[in-house]
């Protein structure tokens, strides 16, 4: 009897420490994740699923000697596109269309590249630590769970390849465990021998006479919006806000950009016009919910994959400066 009570204490000792020890491996884990996507080269055939929307894409990624991340991705479903990745420098192809858009990786990128930089900052929203291990693609992963600490965001989970720390499936989920949006590689070679041309655009021959969307440049950075939110989501800090042109005619959008490190709310403020519609309140398109309310002459769009009321409380936060 005396022995079990000494265990029991023993037991209740260590268990912080052995929280301790598995949130830090966690953590290592994550910060594996983000270093992979960048230095290693990798190709292979992922597929996202949001409800019943199902598309696959073909990914090539390659980093060549300068240590310069480079990515040709094409979507292999529906109208065709095709989407060039030099660092943070993006170009995408849209061929139906005939257009090129040119722009800047912003706060929301794509896998396997999801996570920030910093991964430590996470702890501040999510509770982090590691779940079973798992078999994806033909490849040993070990899971990484994120528990959101409050009902303002989605949970995560992250499978990570175990050798390299690529991330090759990732998933988020409600508050009740509820998938709301998958990737998940079907096929992937780790380390292949490609070479520059691999990731060369195969539309750039083709697209001569295409209209050229340059969308970084019709942003003006840092400048006097206008506008402020005056209450904030918990955990969500602004990390962008310009101004965004619409053509001659019209006046300036304002677009600002709040994030946790890992989901990302946007806020769009324009002018209401009687053609855009009346429709306002809670949207949903795919595992992007919307809200949208009117501030007088304005229109107030709040978008992003996290809960509806977290749009709104951004959204209704809004104010026009004096």
């Amino acid at each position: 009897m005396i022995c079990r009570a000494v265990c029991l204490v023993c037991l209740a000792l260590l268990a912080p420490w052995v929280s301790a020890q598995g949130q830090s491996e966690a953590f290592s884990m994550l910060a594996r994740a983000v270093s992979a996507s960048q230095r290693i080269s990798y190709l292979g055939t992922f597929v996202y699923q949001s409800g019943t929307n199902v598309e696959t894409s073909r990914i090539a990624h390659y980093v060549d000697p300068d240590g310069n991340s480079i990515e040709r991705l094409e979507v292999l479903d529906g109208s065709p596109r095709e989407v060039i990745r030099v660092n943070d420098d993006v170009r995408c192809y849209l061929p139906k269309e005939k257009m090129i858009i040119e722009d800047r990786r912003g706060a929301r990128k794509a896998f396997p590249s999801l996570l920030p930089e910093s991964v430590n900052a996470l702890g501040e929203v999510y509770s982090i630590r590691k779940g079973p291990p798992g078999r994806v693609a033909g490849f040993d992963t070990q899971l990484v769970l994120l528990e959101p600490k409050d009902g303002f965001r989605y949970g995560h989970m992250f499978w990570i390849e175990s050798q390299t720390g690529l991330l090759v499936k990732a998933r988020m989920v409600n508050e009740k465990g509820e998938p709301i949006e998958q990737f998940a590689f079907a096929q992937l070679q780790i380390g292949p021998a490609l070479h520059r041309e691999d990731v060369q655009s195969r539309m750039a021959s083709s697209a001569t006479g295409w209209t050229v969307h340059a969308a970084n440049s019709t942003q003006v950075q840092n400048a006097d919006l206008g506008w402020s939110v005056s209450a904030d989501v918990p955990g969500f800090r602004q990390i962008a806000g310009m101004k965004r042109a619409l053509g001659p005619d019209r006046p300036d959008m304002v677009h600002m950009v709040f994030s946790d490190g890992l989901a990302a709310i946007s806020l769009f403020i324009e002018p209401y016009r009687k053609e855009d519609g009346g429709m306002m309140g809670p949207m949903k398109h795919g595992a992007v919910n919307v809200y949208k309310r009117r501030i007088a002459g304005y229109v107030v769009t709040a978008l992003g994959e996290v809960p509806p009321h977290s749009l709104q409380r951004m959204a209704d936060a809004v104010v026009q400066k004096r």
